[in-house]
């Protein structure tokens, strides 16, 4: 695919695939279709799309026959999180390459582990097919700026506080600190995940906070080396300014990601630390950027072990019996 212009579908353009859709065109590469719920809301995305990106393929209600009928190299799937699997799996089948929103596969019903061998399968299903998959935890990309900075900042010192917040609207939305969890969690456990790489949870730490419009979890990551990461993962839907909110913390060490239009007119990321502010590449831009390249950033087994976190901070939150 590299080198070349490829054709991308989207599953679910309606909200989060509408970004991806415009990073793909920007991109240069052609997104040839997506797939909707219903004629209606095919309707009105193609039209929201047009507007959007300039879109001016296809629009369809069976992703089977939208892969069949269209032949893309690449299936975005940003289809609710109980889709994901079914979308993931027919697109690999199918002999497409994968881009998937979080959580990689979900299912509220379901457990931890049955679940995780979902997720194993389409991993598997990708590597015997020699087909890309990659899950967009895309904050992965700019943990290496905050690397950067904290280098230049605090040379080798080591972390041993790490705290990640993140806030988005509750958009009228009834409380669910479950759903919360499931929307924003993973990507402030996959900075945690390039932080430590080496390091396993002790969950005998977990502690959660699960309520209304919030949902949070402190534990500690213990190192080969013996030493432990304190870690507190903030997470809430916002009822009043400010209502979007991205903070990291090492040891302390602030890094607030805003959104904003650079010079040219494209969305990018400005980074504020006590060293300056840092102007970025849009996270999701360089995720798709790389994709096309041939390169999977964000491994399967980065993904699985973001899953399987997840997984096991819901699991322990339920427990306390603190859900709305």
């Amino acid at each position: 695919m590299a080198g070349t212009k490829p054709r991308v579908a989207i599953v679910g353009a309606r909200g989060i695939g509408k970004h991806h859709g415009n990073w793909w065109t920007t991109e240069g590469a052609e997104v040839c279709a997506f797939a909707g719920r219903s004629a209606e809301s095919v309707a009105k995305t193609q039209e929201t799309l047009a507007q959007f990106f300039g879109f001016a393929g296809r629009g369809y209600t069976n992703v089977e026959a939208m892969i069949a009928q269209e032949r893309p190299d690449v299936v975005d799937v940003c289809s609710p999180a109980a889709c994901h699997f079914e979308h993931a799996r027919t697109a690999l089948e199918a002999g497409c390459h994968v881009l998937c929103e979080k959580p990689f596969v979900y299912d509220p019903d379901a457990e931890r582990e049955a679940i995780l061998a979902k997720a194993r399968a389409l991993v598997d299903l990708a590597a015997r097919k020699s087909l890309r998959l990659c899950v967009c935890t895309q904050y992965s990309e700019v943990s290496a700026v905050f690397a950067r900075i904290w280098k230049k900042a605090r040379g080798d010192e080591s972390v041993h506080h790490y705290h990640g917040h993140l806030e988005s609207p509750a958009k009228n939305r009834a409380p669910n600190p479950e759903r919360i969890w499931l929307d924003l969690s993973p990507h402030l456990l996959s900075v945690l995940l390039r932080l430590a790489p080496d390091a396993e949870a002790d969950w005998d730490t977990l502690r959660t906070r699960f309520n209304e419009y919030e949902a949070c979890a402190d534990f500690s990551m213990r190192r080969p080396s013996g030493d432990t990461i304190d870690c507190a993962i903030v997470t809430r839907n916002a009822l009043r300014p400010p209502l979007n909110v991205r903070h990291f913390k090492y040891n302390g060490f602030p890094f607030a990601v805003e959104g904003e239009k650079g010079p040219d007119g494209i969305y990018c990321a400005c980074i504020e630390t006590p060293e300056g502010r840092f102007v970025e590449p849009d996270m999701m831009r360089v995720l798709i950027r790389d994709f096309m390249a041939g390169r999977v950033t964000i491994t399967p087994a980065e993904s699985l072990a973001n899953l399987d976190m997840m997984l096991r901070i819901r699991d322990a939150a339920r427990k306390t019996g603190v859900r709305s």
